[in-house]
C-alpha cells in the first residue's frame, strides 16, 4: 500500500486539502476539507466507515453537474460537505483488499458508490446498490447522508470504495490524459445520455425529441447519433445552448418560437417521433421554491416529449425529479393519460455507470466520439469552482470541468 499527498508525497500536515464546498442555499464556496483516507472519520455530510476495500484517487479532472445545482438546494446539503460526482484521476492508495487495481493507474469514477456484489449490483442495477446506503438503495458521492454519506469529489483527492469493482481503469493512460476533457465526461454524463437512448430504443432510422440542450441533452444527442439515430431535435428556451446543438449538427427546437408538434414536423415530416428523452427534470428554481413551500414541481418538459412520441414509442427520464420526503408522494403534474392512451414505454432512474464505460471510453479514445466539444467542455481550476457553479446556475451552455 502506497501512500501520497497534495504533491503526490506525504499528506499535507494539517490533513486538509482544497474542495467546492456546500456553504448554505445556493452557495458553493472553495475552502478547506478534510484529506480522505481508507478509514473515514464523520464530517459534513460524511458517514464513518473503514473501506480496505477502496483507494484514494489524485484528481485529474472533476465536473460541475446539474444534480450538483439541485444539491445546492436539496434539505439533505450540510455546510461545509465537499460537492461532487464526476471523476478522473490516478490512484496513489489502495487498501488491503484491493487486487486489480494499482497505484499510478488513470481511472474513472461512476458517479455511483456500488459494491458489485449484491443482488442489484450483479444484475447491473448499480445505482440502487443495497449496501453503499444505509438509508434507502443507491448512493452518489457529494450528496449528504441521505445519498449514503460519502465525501463528494470536487477536491484535490477522493476516496473510492470498492475500487476494484468501481474503477475504470484506461488500457492507455497517456492517451487518456491527452483526451481528458473526453474521458471526464466518462463518469456521469455520456453514460446517462447513452443509457437515455438506449432505454428509449435509439436505433438505426429512429427519430428523436431531446427536452433540454444542456450538457446531458447534448450528450444524449450524440449518445443517438452513436446508435444510427435518423433525426435528433433537441428543444430549450436558451439561445445560446440552441445555437451550440445546431453548430454540432442537431436540428434545435426553439421552444418559445411555436408549438412543439409543429417545429417537430418541420424537421421529420409529421408532428410526432419515435422516441423521447427528458434531460430537464425538475428546474433548480422550482424546486427550491417547493422546497420552501413556495410551489409544486411540474415536468413541463416530460410533459412536451409525452405529446411528441408516436403511439407505442418509448420515453426516457435523465432529468432529475426529486422522491422528496420518505413517504412523501409530491404532485409532479405528468401527464399519465397521455403515457397510457399513446401506449408509451418509459423508463427513467439513476444512470448504471459502471455497465457502459468499458464501451464508451473504447467509443471516445479508439473511435475518436468528440463529447468534450459536443458538450462545450470548459477547463477551470479548482480555484474557481464557486464561479463555476454561479454560471452553471446562470444557464451557461457549458460543461465545466475543474482542475486541481
Amino acid at each position: 500500500m502506497t501512500g501520497a499527498g497534495p504533491s503526490g508525497g506525504q499528506a499535507s500536515p494539517n490533513g486538509t486539502q482544497r474542495a467546492v464546498v456546500y456553504a448554505g442555499p445556493g452557495r458553493a464556496v472553495v475552502g478547506e476539507a478534510p484529506m480522505p483516507a481508507l478509514e473515514t472519520r464523520a464530517a459534513p455530510g460524511v458517514l464513518p466507515r473503514r473501506c480496505d476495500h477502496g483507494a484514494i484517487v489524485r484528481t485529474l479532472a472533476t465536473c460541475v453537474c446539474g444534480s450538483d445545482l439541485h444539491t445546492l438546494h436539496g434539505p439533505g446539503a450540510a455546510e461545509g460537505m465537499v460537492l461532487g460526482h464526476e471523476l478522473t484521476g490516478v490512484v496513489v492508495e489502495t487498501g488491503r483488499d484491493v487486487e486489480r487495481v494499482r497505484v499510478g493507474d488513470v481511472c474513472s469514477v461512476p458517479f455511483n458508490v456500488a459494491c458489485g456484489r449484491c443482488a442489484n449490483c450483479r444484475a447491473g442495477l448499480t445505482g440502487h446498490c443495497l449496501r453503499t446506503n444505509p438509508s434507502r438503495p443507491g448512493a452518489t458521492y457529494g450528496m449528504g447522508e441521505g445519498f449514503g454519506g460519502w465525501a463528494g469529489m470536487q477536491a484535490e483527492y477522493a476516496l473510492v470504495p470498492y475500487a476494484d469493482f468501481n474503477l475504470h481503469v484506461f488500457d492507455d493512460a497517456d492517451r487518456a490524459r491527452e483526451r481528458l476533457l473526453d474521458v471526464a465526461m466518462i463518469g456521469d454524463i455520456l453514460p446517462t445520455g447513452y443509457h437515455a437512448a438506449r432505454s428509449a430504443g435509439v436505433g438505426p432510422g429512429s427519430t428523436v425529441y431531446v427536452a433540454g440542450a444542456g450538457p446531458v441533452g447534448l450528450a444524449s444527442a450524440v449518445a443517438c447519433r452513436m446508435l444510427g439515430a435518423a433525426a435528433v431535435i433537441v428543444g430549450d428556451l436558451n439561445a445560446e445552448r440552441l445555437a451550440h446543438a445546431r453548430a454540432a449538427g442537431f436540428a434545435a427546437a426553439d421552444l418559445a418560437a411555436g408549438e412543439l408538434p409543429e417545429i417537430v414536423a418541420e424537421t421529420v415530416g409529421v408532428p410526432y417521433v419515435d422516441a423521447g428523452i427528458d434531460c430537464v427534470g425538475v428546474s433548480d428554481a422550482t424546486v427550491a421554491a417547493a422546497g420552501a413551500g413556495g410551489g409544486t414541481p411540474v415536468a413541463a418538459a416530460l410533459n412536451d416529449v409525452i405529446g411528441v412520441v408516436r403511439h407505442g414509442g418509448a420515453v426516457s427520464v435523465a432529468g432529475v425529479y426529486p422522491a422528496g420526503a420518505p413517504g412523501a408522494r409530491p404532485p409532479l403534474g405528468v401527464w399519465l393519460g397521455g403515457i397510457w392512451s399513446k401506449a408509451i414505454t418509459v423508463s427513467s432512474g439513476a444512470t448504471p455507470v459502471r455497465r457502459y464505460q468499458d464501451e464508451l471510453a473504447a467509443a471516445v479514445l479508439l473511435g475518436g466520439v468528440g463529447i468534450a466539444d459536443a458538450v462545450r467542455a470548459t477547463a477551470v481550476p479548482l480555484e474557481q469552482g464557486a464561479d463555476a457553479y454561479e454560471q452553471s446556475m446562470a444557464g451557461a451552455g457549458r460543461k465545466f470541468v475543474l482542475v486541481p
